[in-house]
């Protein structure tokens, strides 16, 4: 592939935005199978708690499970993402490559905290729909 320009950010077509909204939909009312549905078949997730990243089958499923595990666990609770704005949005061709701003709001042991962070992802047009093929969390905070 030929090296692409570095250009601003883009504004994000309205497809590839719903599949981003559908996925932090489905991690924000604990629906697994919305955020799963977001995802191709062999999907990449990278996040902040061990083992770190998650590959193959069924990926985004595993993490979804031991996500819950892991908030359970330390009485992590009422866990909300949100996003201020996109960094960044390309696509080229049937290839995406999204990266928001966002803010990661949750209750811990009663008390409220907050954490800041990039949500990277990217994408790929499968047939008529974009599908997230990786998505990793950089906590800034």
């Amino acid at each position: 592939m030929a090296a692409q320009p570095i250009s601003a950010p883009t504004q994000i077509p309205t497809e590839i935005k719903a599949v981003i909204d559908k996925v932090l939909g489905g991690f924000n009312s604990k629906d697994s199978a919305m955020y799963n549905g977001a995802f191709s078949s062999d999907a990449v997730v990278v996040d902040g708690m061990a083992p770190y990243r998650w590959t193959g089958a069924n990926a985004q499923g595993r993490w979804f499970a031991d996500a819950e595990k892991w908030a359970h666990d330390l009485g992590v609770a009422d866990e909300n993402i949100s996003y201020d704005r996109f960094v960044r949005a390309d696509v080229v061709g049937t290839h995406a490559y999204v990266a928001l701003s966002a803010n990661l709001s949750f209750t811990i042991k009663g008390q409220r905290a907050s954490r800041l962070g990039i949500l990277t992802f990217t994408l790929a047009k499968q047939g008529d729909e974009w599908k997230i093929e990786s998505q990793a969390w950089g906590r800034l905070s």
